[in-house]
């Protein structure tokens, strides 16, 4: 009576009329989920037994029903005959094309009624109406975890039995699951098929671009229950909440190292096996990080992406610019327990406190001394090398240093104001200006009757610390500057070369 059709036997007759009136008669116990069949219950039932009947006879592959099995098979044999008519692709089954026909249309049919999302696909809704329910009826046999769908069961089984039947011919890695092969091929092709709208910014698959467009609407679904912070993905909120369980689930087998993620233990253990899989095509070099690549690519390019608002300087690295903003807020977050200082860089405070431990890690092997930090002895070196790689474009001058900036040596800076004339560095006092901003600092001192540099020996001071080395060598008789003519010592490169005046008959 309601549509018409007619049928041979009351049997089948019965359970047509129930696609009218909505009835599922058979209920399962596992999961509370109704079927209109008895039969469609049985089949089900095997999802939460783990029970697969029905065996791929080409790769061995099991299956619950007869219907996934002949889908299935046709990966084996490429047969794809339901085509679309609007783009050409080709699909196993004519369901499958139907829904895929929606996303030329736009249609969705399926309406949430808690929250009105819709969706093209009734399976899609019925998962997401379970984010409201919070019901996860496919329970895993082995851990006891649940999930939301038989899909997240069956990837997650493959954990327990280690199996990955997707295997790359490019690499030879293997997935559990042929869209993550599908994802990870495009990483050999360079293929982005995903298109954001807004930015026009490609990625390689859906997911991901559905993460990236929450940073143009502000969406951060995700909440974290500790702290309330929002995140644009899940696996984003669960790395955040490791911070306050103190959890760093992913151990590195060679040293017991822990991570949070996945990617940092994949690039620590690359310290290891000393890959470095990121090559230069410009000089050949090869880096363990694909950004520690990206940084390096800009040496060649001289790109400098990331400028201070202030000033306009460009920098290679954000935590560089950073760390220069500091010079216009004058921020030192980083002090000294023994003696108060503070500085803006965390590097510059460990340097600092050697001061006071005495201790000097950096040992040359030309002549035995020692240094604090690794700048100041990787310039001592070259004073026995005589290398000088930064040269002034100007007058031919070279200089040893390679400073704060790695194309650009801050010695070479200071040294080309010579030309410019330029002497950014003002004292407030007096009016004076200065080319480096230690001379500024050592100038300051004669106002305020500063001398910070004190020796332990008679308890002389100091404005800074050459004056306090100089200084310290007549308490140890040290005077390592030697004449070249009579080999006669002295406690500076100053005296030595006022000395061998003696000797060219120069005079000053």
């Amino acid at each position: 009576m309601e549509c018409g059709k007619s049928f041979t036997d009351s049997g089948t007759f019965r359970k047509h009329q129930r696609t009218h009136t909505g009835e599922k008669p058979f209920k399962c116990m596992e999961c509370v989920k109704s079927f209109s069949q008895s039969r469609n219950l049985r089949i089900h039932q095997w999802i939460h037994k783990g029970e697969k009947p029905f065996k791929c006879l080409e790769c061995g592959k099991s299956f619950s029903t007869n219907r996934r099995l002949n889908i299935h098979h046709k990966t084996h044999t490429g047969e794809k005959p339901f085509e679309c008519m609007l783009c050409d692709k080709s699909f196993t089954e004519s369901r499958t094309l139907r829904i895929h026909h929606r996303t030329h249309t736009g249609e969705k049919p399926y309406k949430c009624m808690d929250c009105g999302k819709r969706f093209s696909h009734s399976e899609t809704l019925r998962k997401h109406q379970r984010t409201h329910t919070g019901e996860k009826p496919f329970k895993c046999m082995e851990c006891g975890k649940s999930f939301i769908d038989g899909t997240a069961l069956s990837i997650h089984h493959q954990t327990h039995t280690g199996e990955k039947p997707f295997e790359c011919m490019v690499c030879g890695k293997s997935f559990n699951r042929s869209g993550t092969l599908r994802i990870h091929q495009r990483t050999h092709t360079g293929e982005k098929p995903f298109n954001c709208m807004e930015c026009g910014k490609n990625f390689p698959d859906r997911g991901a671009l559905r993460i990236h467009q929450r940073t143009h609407t502000g969406e951060k679904p995700f909440e974290c229950k500790e702290c309330g912070k929002g995140f644009t993905s899940s696996g984003a909120v669960r790395r955040h909440q490791w911070t306050h369980s103190g959890e760093k689930p992913l151990k590195c087998m060679e040293c017991g190292k822990s991570f949070i993620e996945r990617r940092d233990l994949r690039t620590h253990h690359r310290t290891h096996t000393g890959e470095k899989p990121f090559k230069c095509t410009e000089c050949g070099k090869s880096f363990n990080r694909s950004g520690t690549l990206r940084k390096h690519k800009w040496t060649h390019t001289g790109e400098k992406p990331f400028k201070c608002k202030e000033c306009g300087k460009g920098f290679t690295e954000s935590t560089k610019l950073r760390i220069h903003h500091r010079t216009h807020t004058g921020e030192k977050p980083y002090k000294c327990m023994d003696c108060g200082k503070r500085f803006s860089q965390i590097g510059q405070l460990r340097n600092h406190q050697r001061t006071h431990t005495g201790k000097k890690p950096y040992k040359c092997m030309a002549c035995g001394k020692s240094f604090t930090d690794s700048g100041t002895f990787t310039k001592h070196q070259r004073t026995h090398t005589g290398e000088k790689p930064f040269e002034c474009m100007e007058c031919g001058k070279s200089f040893t240093s390679n400073g704060a900036s790695f194309i650009e040596s801050r010695e070479l800076r200071t040294h080309h104001r010579t030309h410019t004339g330029e002497k950014p560095f003002k004292c407030t006092e007096c009016g004076k200006s200065f080319n480096r901003s230690g001379t500024l600092r050592k100038h300051q001192w004669t106002h305020t009757g500063e001398k910070p540099f004190k020796c332990m020996e008679c308890g002389n001071s100091f404005i800074d610390g050459t004056a306090l080395s100089i200084h310290h060598q007549i308490h140890t008789g040290e005077k390592p500057f030697k004449c070249k003519e009579c080999g006669k010592g002295f406690t500076s490169v100053g005296n030595v070369r006022r000395h061998q005046r003696t000797h060219t008959g120069e005079t000053i």
